[in-house]
């Protein structure tokens, strides 16, 4: 890269927007602007969206992302969206390790409508891509993402209509892995576990050498998250533990490290990514830091 590209992130939870700008230069990445703010629009509700009125949703919408900014200082009009909300469906399956692509694209769809909240699989573009493989047994570990065709339909016009471009729609904790994997190559070939965590679940993946190699969701269902967590880790029988997301705190760390025996932290999405002082918000962004992961992951990507 000869030139200073910049790249817009947006991750959509429910009505909350995160956003991160990144400049990509020969020099590497530098935050150019971040900032969150309350949608009027609920995300989640997917009834919304099937509703008549889209041009005004899209309208509302534009509009909101203008005006947020112009008041954090974006520049860009190359758009990704991270998502995680009912718009998109991630699921975690066995598959034959001997079918072809286009079989796996077919036995995905099929997995897609088993699945009790999808009513009509074919309203998602759906993609599968094979985290691990076991060679004994044929036996692959494959992740579906299915995103909502009338929500990518939506991002794209409001994309539009902000004079820009809607490069990317993924999972926002894949983003996180990205932003984790750059910041933290020490982990390696360690078995590193990620962790997002909001008041309702937490979604986790095994991540080595840089690849996914397991993922899960999983609703909090006992009165201590943090037992329940802690079963799962070492279930996967990780080195380390990485925390990132809207919720996670110092207090949430300390909790976990009373029933595991390995390090435990919050992931520093800017460790290795320049966060500048001159920043309009740099206080904010810098206490919240955690928060940004996804969207740094994210805003990374150029493709």
């Amino acid at each position: 890269m000869k030139t200073t590209e910049r790249h817009i992130a947006l991750i959509l939870e429910e009505s909350q927007v995160t956003a991160v700008e990144i400049a990509h230069s020969p020099k590497g990445y530098t935050l150019t602007a971040a900032g969150t703010f309350a949608s009027s629009l609920n995300f989640d509700d997917q009834d919304l969206f099937t509703q008549p009125g889209s041009a005004q949703r899209e309208k509302t919408f534009s509009q909101e992302l203008d005006s947020f900014f112009k008041k954090i200082g974006c520049g860009s009009r190359s758009f990704a969206f991270g998502l995680n909300s009912k718009m998109i469906v991630v699921q975690t399956i066995p598959t034959d390790g001997s079918l072809s692509d286009s079989e796996l694209n077919q036995h995905s769809l099929w997995e897609l409508s088993q699945y009790a909240l999808v009513k009509n699989p074919n309203a998602f573009s759906v993609s599968a891509m094979i985290l691990d493989s076991n060679a004994e047994t044929q036996v692959n570990t494959t992740v579906i993402v299915a995103v909502r065709k009338m929500f990518v339909n939506f991002l794209a016009s409001v994309c539009k209509q902000l004079n820009g471009n809607l490069n990317i729609v993924d999972v926002d904790h894949f983003g996180a892995e990205n932003a984790l994997v750059f910041n933290y190559p020490e982990i390696g070939a360690k078995r590193t576990l990620l962790v997002g965590a909001d008041e309702n679940s937490f979604v986790a993946s095994v991540v080595i050498n840089g690849e996914t190699k397991n993922l899960v969701t999983t609703e909090w269902s006992t009165e201590n998250d943090m037992a329940q967590l802690a079963d799962y880790v070492k279930q996967v029988d990780v080195h380390a533990v990485y925390f990132h997301g809207r919720i996670v705190s110092s207090a949430m760390v300390a909790s976990l490290k009373q029933f595991v025996s390995i390090p435990v932290e919050i992931m520093n999405p800017f460790k290795k990514v320049a966060l500048p002082h001159s920043l309009r918000n740099y206080s904010e962004v810098e206490n919240r830091k955690q928060e940004y992961a996804s969207a740094v992951g994210l805003a990374m990507r150029a493709e």
